[in-house]
């Protein structure tokens, strides 16, 4: 997260990681039925380019907070299409192919969300010049070219698609662990200075992203566990990209990695009901 060459590298492998795991669950079908549910699909996009952002704007004003930490959040709620959105809704046993295609057009999304909420931020300092528009090129090569990777090995060797599914699953595991602890060791003493009803902020808005589960026109179980996986992990490297243009970019990057530590929090806690729920599923399926 510091922009040092090391964690460059860990996040794209962990990127790569992450959509080999899902390309080698996919299969091209399951693209071809997003297209007879244009409805959830659009239903998603809106939850995650205006409610949550416009609950950020909310959040903001109800509890008073301004300045760096209120830009903060609003860009870290305003940055959907978190990249390992997809990691997580394939542990929570989510749809995959929508879970792929809301990151894929979220990322694309976020360029203009992104500018366009932060000027509901009470903060005089904000970014004024536009920036992302290669980082995001490079995050959906970075997720198209391995997802399609794994589809095709999936097609073609089911066998060493699972064996590479099961390596890449296990790698970007560690490498998600291993980056929330990271932000938790070197943002410690900085995370103090942050006020409580901006965490409270923070986990409200975490809970409100997982709330679209019950997103309307999702008919099934794995179209929501997808939809709030991938709504509430946002994408954090857009948003500190654009904090780093802040008159104050420490005090505003901070805070986007505070909410992503509240995140992560709150994603793999409702990893337990989620998985829980679809094995109960398939249970009285096989009955």
């Amino acid at each position: 997260m510091d922009g040092s060459p090391t964690v460059t590298i860990a996040l794209v492998v962990l990127l790569v990681a992450t959509m080999l795991t899902v390309g080698t669950g996919l299969t091209g079908s399951a693209f071809t039925g997003l297209l007879r549910r244009p409805l959830a699909l659009a239903l998603a996009l809106t939850v995650n380019v205006i409610v949550i952002p416009a609950a950020a704007v909310i959040l903001t004003a109800w509890l008073r907070l301004d300045g760096p930490i209120a830009y903060g959040l609003i860009l870290a709620a305003a940055a959907p299409g978190g990249g390992t959105g997809a990691l997580l809704t394939y542990h929570a046993r989510g749809d995959l192919a929508l879970g792929v295609s809301l990151q894929g057009a979220l990322a694309v999304l976020g360029l203009v969300a992104v500018p366009a909420w932060s000027l509901a931020a009470p903060y005089d300092g904000a970014a004024t010049g536009g920036g992302g528009g290669a980082q995001v090129v490079a995050t959906l090569l970075g997720q198209l070219i391995p997802v399609t990777a794994g589809m095709l090995l999936r097609a073609r060797k089911p066998l060493r698609a699972d064996q590479v599914a099961k390596v890449c699953r296990h790698v970007a595991n560690v490498l998600l662990i291993t980056m929330v602890i990271y932000i938790f060791a070197t943002t410690a003493d900085q995370l103090a200075d942050i006020p409580s009803p901006a965490f409270a902020a923070f986990a409200l808005l975490a809970l409100g992203s997982l709330a679209s589960y019950a997103t309307p026109g999702l008919l099934t179980s794995p179209a929501r566990r997808a939809v709030a996986m991938t709504t509430t992990v946002r994408n954090l490297s857009l948003a500190l990209l654009v904090a780093d243009l802040a008159a104050d970019p420490g005090q505003v990057s901070v805070t986007v990695l505070a909410y992503g530590l509240v995140m992560y929090a709150a994603a793999a806690l409702a990893l337990i009901p989620l998985r829980r729920s679809s094995r109960d599923l398939i249970t009285v399926s096989r009955r």
